[in-house]
């Protein structure tokens, strides 16, 4: 008898990226979830952006410049 249990492998972040998602559905409770995902992920998008920009190379070593945003 062979087995039916299917193997699946879940991307590093997905998790993280959904209870992100998740909480903040929940917290603004829009009326449109669709409208929202989308501006929730091109703000995500636009945050990681900024985020990598403020890395600079010196050396050869990486330095961090911290300057975050907080929405």
């Amino acid at each position: 008898m062979q087995s039916s249990k299917i193997g699946l492998i879940v991307p590093h972040g997905l998790k993280t990226l959904l209870e992100g998602v998740s909480r903040a559905v929940i917290a603004n409770n829009p009326d449109d979830i669709a409208e929202f995902f989308a501006l929730y992920f091109q703000e995500l998008v636009t945050f990681r952006k900024e985020l990598v920009e403020q890395f600079e190379f010196i050396s050869g070593k990486m330095v961090v410049v911290c300057s975050f945003k907080i929405f």
